[in-house]
């Protein structure tokens, strides 16, 4: 609250409530009106690596298929990829088994190629292949990317886990799918990265100053609202890695941070921050009203001591005017009466003579 003196006497003052007016005042910091995209990724091939195609070894099935059992085992055809999923189907022929033929769903090692029973089966898939299944695959890309970096950068920040470099895509409500770049994939998340001149994988990050005055560095991680915005954790906070970058914790401890889910009925928080906003300016009018008032009795009061100087003066001047002509009167009398006592001596030695 400003106090501000408008009067001479004591307690002639005006109290003015100030109040901060910002996003986080008003309720707007986690405001958003963005659909979540629906978040997937594929194995990426990125420029610059040594990148190799590897071809399916089915012969190595057999060996791998003991538990269906019968004399022989063997895979008809091409595997069969669902990309919803991730996972492998293969149709197995057995012979001498009764009920073993049929859609299993295998594991491909992407260093030789060697396709194994995934989990153990012992019967096929129910239901048949999966309708999700439709991808012919003879071959599985194989990108050796350097992670060097990335690695050293996830194991500086506490992170553990096999990370891996996948190819982003976002789809919105409307079924459009964006391109969404590179990124380190360790566990469920997702940390935005870029690809060096040198060929090896970086983890964006975040520069900015801590509440104690030091430099840090946060990694940027793909979430926010949408899924796919850049957020940083600093503090047990999330925040708008565009909106951390550079800030300065320690001088500005205040930041709005990012909005996690999609604001609901967000007209409705909208209306309640500019009913706020007119309720502060309604108080400043009426602040401003009472200054007005104020500076016209102010104006008021100096005409009236104007008039009451110049009355004053002017009385004065009077006063001075008939004091001086009372003097000069004085002066003259005695002037007179002087020059009369002086005549007498005068008249009286005539006479003697």
């Amino acid at each position: 609250t400003l106090t501000i003196q408008v009067g001479a006497n004591d307690g002639e003052t005006i109290d003015i409530d100030l109040k901060q007016i910002n996003s986080q005042t008003l309720g707007l910091d986690t405001l958003n009106v963005q659909q979540k995209y629906k978040v997937s990724d594929t194995a990426a091939t990125v420029t610059g690596y040594a990148d190799t195609t590897i071809a399916l070894d089915n012969s190595t099935f057999k060996a791998s298929a003991t538990g269906l059992g019968g004399t022989d085992q063997k895979i008809d055809g091409d595997l069969k990829f669902d990309d919803t999923t991730g996972k492998y189907y293969a149709k197995v022929t057995v012979t001498g088994g009764t009920g073993k033929d049929g859609y299993y769903e295998v594991s491909v090692d992407k260093t030789n190629g060697e396709v194994t029973l995934a989990g153990g089966a012992t019967s096929p898939l129910t239901g048949g292949l999966p309708a999700t299944a439709t991808e012919d695959v003879k071959n599985v890309q194989v990108a050796n990317a350097d992670l060097t970096e990335a690695k050293a950068a996830l194991t500086a920040a506490g992170v553990t886990g096999t990370a891996s470099v996948v190819k982003m895509s976002y789809t919105d409500n409307n079924g459009k799918t964006i391109d969404g770049g590179l990124a380190v994939k360790v566990g469920d998340d997702y940390y935005s990265a870029t690809q060096n001149k040198d060929g090896s994988i970086s983890i964006n990050t975040t520069k900015y100053t801590a509440d104690d005055g030091t430099s840090k560095t946060a990694l940027n991680k793909l979430g926010g609202a949408d899924g796919k915005t850049e957020v940083v954790s600093i503090g047990g906070k999330t925040y708008a890695a565009s909106k951390a970058e550079g800030h300065n914790f320690k001088a500005q401890p205040d930041l709005a941070e990012a909005a996690a889910t999609t604001t609901e009925n967000p007209l409705q928080k909208i209306d309640a921050a500019l009913a706020q906003v007119d309720t502060l300016r309604s108080d400043l009018g009426a602040v401003q009203n009472r200054f007005n008032s104020a500076i016209t009795n102010l104006g008021n009061t100096v005409n009236n001591l104007t008039s009451a100087r110049s009355r004053i003066e002017d009385s004065d001047y009077a006063t001075e005017v008939s004091n001086m002509s009372r003097a000069q009167i004085l002066q003259q009398a005695g002037t007179s009466v002087l020059a009369q006592a002086n005549q007498v001596p005068q008249n009286v030695l005539s006479l003697l003579r």
